[in-house]
């Protein structure tokens, strides 16, 4: 019986090896797709959703309507604001031709539960069948965001995924939250370059339109208040059919959350969805969350039972060296340099993320509109 903390802690390390050693290291040596010129770039529709959000479209709008790209338009679905957004766009719509916006309104009182609704009626407004999708409280990192992400779609590639990382402020919790983004991503990034896409970040993600119109939208799980990216991408998606896009010029910046509280909620919204993943993406994900606890867990139990320290140490560095190696290549690659001297400390202190959010996971669901 002693020895059953030991074997387990021996389990755990061998699956985070593989996902370390195998699974995640081929978005290490991924090869971006080569860009395209103008005359080979399609028709682009710019969609973006808002709801009260005036003074985002204010200060972030610009950067997405002064894209390089041939031709493109913006087309803003404003969601029933209450504030000064439907004036706001319609200043805006007389200084740029390429903005379209449409306000929802719902004389009826009838409230519809996540922007699913208001995203749907975004891709059936849209002017061209090639939609890029970000937020309204985001902005690119360049003006060749648009260019860079279209590039990533093909006669076999109907879907790109991009990188969305949220801004560098002052803080332990800005590092913590930008490791967990830079963490996701390598989980969904490298899973998607193994054939196995599961998601996608809503704020940087380009699709053709039939897609979404081959599935019926996103009747399947619009009683869900957010998966209008992961849940979406989980049901479309093949081995074949999607691109992975880390070219620094197109990531997509948003504002982190300033406080755990506020933070804690924004993570139990985006949890409850991966439930509804598909069986073997389920399995895959959750054998990395519970090696990754068991790794330390069981290392602490064995070592406190006094079993094999030695060995229990040695294995234990090894998984460390590893994971913190991959994790800082793929750092520098996504330009969170300053999350390397962190990233063992980080590491540990993720296995609580996993503890925080299993009820959320399990139970939870919420009904805000983002």
């Amino acid at each position: 019986m002693e020895l059953i903390p030991l074997i387990l802690f021996g389990i755990c390390a061998l699956l985070q090896l593989a996902y370390w050693c195998i699974m995640f290291p081929k978005l290490v040596f991924h090869q971006e797709i080569p860009h395209k010129g103008p005359d080979e770039l399609p028709p682009l529709s710019i969609i973006i959703c808002a709801y009260n959000e005036e003074e985002n479209i204010r200060k972030h709008l610009p950067s997405i309507l002064n894209q390089h790209y041939p031709d493109f338009e913006v087309l803003v679905i404003d969601d029933a604001s209450t504030d000064g957004t439907k004036v706001l766009l319609q200043s805006l719509a007389q200084q740029y031709q390429n903005l379209r916006f449409q306000t929802l309104e719902y004389p009826d009182g009838k409230q519809y539960i996540g922007k699913k609704h208001a995203l749907s009626q975004g891709i059936r407004l849209a002017q061209n069948d090639i939609v890029l999708l970000t937020d309204a409280d985001c902005h690119p990192e360049s003006t060749q965001w648009a260019r860079i992400m279209a590039s990533s779609l093909g006669p076999s590639r109907h879907i790109g995924v991009g990188y969305g990382p949220y801004e560098k402020k002052q803080g332990f919790l800005n590092l913590f939250i930008r490791f967990e983004t830079l963490y996701t991503a390598i989980q969904y990034m490298s899973f998607s370059l193994w054939g196995m896409t599961y998601m996608g970040v809503g704020r940087n993600m380009i699709y053709d339109r039939k897609l979404f119109f081959e599935v019926g939208g996103f009747n399947k799980h619009a009683h869900i208040p957010s998966g209008d990216d992961d849940l979406f991408i989980n049901e479309v998606a093949n081995h074949r059919n999607t691109s992975v896009v880390i070219n620094k010029e197109s990531f997509m910046f948003s504002p982190p959350k300033e406080d755990w509280a506020a933070y804690f909620r924004q993570k139990s919204r985006h949890v409850t969805t991966g439930r509804h993943y598909q069986l073997s993406h389920q399995l895959l994900l959750g054998l990395l969350s519970l090696s990754h606890f068991g790794l330390y867990f069981f290392a602490f139990v064995s070592m406190i039972c006094g079993i094999s320290i030695i060995f229990v140490t040695l294995l234990l560095l090894a998984v460390a060296l590893l994971k913190t190696t991959t994790l800082a290549i793929t750092a520098k690659a996504l330009q969170e340099r300053d999350l390397i001297p962190f990233i063992p400390l980080l590491d540990i202190i993720y296995v609580l993320y996993y503890v925080l959010l299993t009820p959320a996971l399990m139970w939870g669901q919420t009904r805000k509109w983002k």
